[in-house]
């Protein structure tokens, strides 16, 4: 979502699906430092296009701190002026109606304040949870009938880790230790 030179989608597309959900009560976002994507949830806020209650938040608010530019998480997460950083963004998006909260640590606080609010007034309705699976006491006997999956195995032309032990071209980890094959054999390997 988002972020990249050609992105797949943006928020507001999946934001604007489940406010057309009905069976979804509340939205939830979390944004970051750099781009202008948040701007365009702040339109449909504004607009009334999205009606449900939306909670947002846009990390790196601690980029100001430093006198430099910082990079968050990607290589487009960093804010290249004013209104791509995530103190410009969070304002913006409380000014359009969004329930903002003061800092990231509140940001679960008032997921939870929506969602209590919402199922007291009985937009969400209590739904009993369904009761946890037992666990089977045999492994290989849940697996033959099919209760569990087989746990994932990697293999490539390099690499095996379908048996006891992970073996490059067919050598044993422990061998390349065992012979201090060292960081060359071990990429020799390879």
């Amino acid at each position: 979502i988002g972020g990249d030179r050609y992105p797949g989608s943006r928020f507001i597309d999946h934001l604007l699906r489940y406010n057309d959900n009905p069976d979804c009560k509340m939205l939830v976002l979390l944004g970051e430092v750099g781009g202008t994507d948040e701007y365009a949830v702040c339109d449909a806020l504004k607009t009334g296009r999205i009606s449900k209650p939306l909670i947002a938040w846009c990390i790196g608010t601690c980029a100001s701190a430093f006198s430099f530019e910082v990079q968050f998480g990607h290589a487009g997460a960093c804010a290249r002026g004013m209104g791509e950083t995530a103190r410009d963004k969070n304002a913006a998006l409380a000014a359009a109606g969004a329930i903002v909260p003061k800092s990231f640590a509140e940001f679960g606080k008032k997921i939870n304040e929506v969602y209590t609010l919402l199922k007291a007034k009985g937009d969400i309705p209590e739904v009993p949870e369904p009761e946890v699976p037992k666990v089977p006491m045999d492994y290989t006997w849940a697996k033959r009938l099919g209760m569990i999956r087989k746990p994932a195995n990697f293999i490539s032309t390099i690499s095996d880790d379908r048996g006891d032990e992970l073996k490059y071209s067919g050598m044993p980890i422990s061998e390349v230790f065992a012979e201090d094959l060292g960081v060359g054999g071990a990429l020799s390997l390879l």
